[in-house]
């Protein structure tokens, strides 16, 4: 008899992360209360209380759901730059097209809060563990450190600090840059750096 409540029981919990997301994403986390979270979800505040002790576990069991959903694939190893592309869209596509983008950019200024650290630092080397993937044993496996900030600076830096879209072609303009595919632009004559 106890396997009957068990699909409903399921159902609220994602109604509620769902919920939880949208209410971060359009209200910021200081506004984001258990109220309104339980009733975007259709439910009570006590269905929020059985599942998590506070907002904070709540938004980051939300955010942690969200970052594993949206996680990229190992790399396919056919081509690095083709690999890094389908990494860096299928980010972006969960931080463009998803409450999580919003919700993300809510919490960066909370970033420090215990419990929201780990999850957003857990799902960070987790993105970065699969880039990491896809440089091992290739011509671009130096400094791959640097080759990952580049690349998810770029999406992070427009996505969450400016709140502007990444297109594909500023992902594979990046990628390119990236692995040195391109040779750089020489707008003006080079006129040496300062000082020297």
């Amino acid at each position: 008899m106890a396997e009957a409540g068990r699909p409903r029981q399921a159902r609220v919990t994602g109604a509620l992360l769902a919920a939880t997301l949208s209410e971060l994403a359009e209200n910021g986390y200081e506004k984001t209360t258990i109220a309104a979270i339980a009733a975007r979800a259709r439910t009570s505040k006590q269905a929020v209380y059985r599942r998590y002790a506070d907002k904070e576990a709540l938004i980051a069991a939300a955010v942690e759901q969200a970052l594993v959903t949206a996680n990229p694939g190992p790399p396919q190893r056919g081509s690095v730059a083709e690999d890094l592309r389908l990494c860096l869209l299928n980010s972006v596509k969960a931080l463009q097209e998803t409450p999580l983008g919003g919700a993300i950019r809510a919490l960066v200024p909370y970033r420090q809060r215990p419990g929201l650290a780990a999850v957003l630092a857990e799902a960070e080397e987790g993105r970065r563990l699969v880039l990491r993937q896809i440089f091992l044993a290739t011509p671009f496996e130096a400094d791959m450190e640097t080759r990952i900030d580049l690349l998810l600076g770029l999406i992070y830096f427009r996505l969450l600090i400016r709140g502007q879209d990444v297109t594909e072609g500023d992902i594979e303009t990046a990628i390119y840059l990236v692995l040195g595919l391109v040779a750089p632009r020489d707008p003006a004559a080079f006129q040496g750096l300062p000082g020297m």
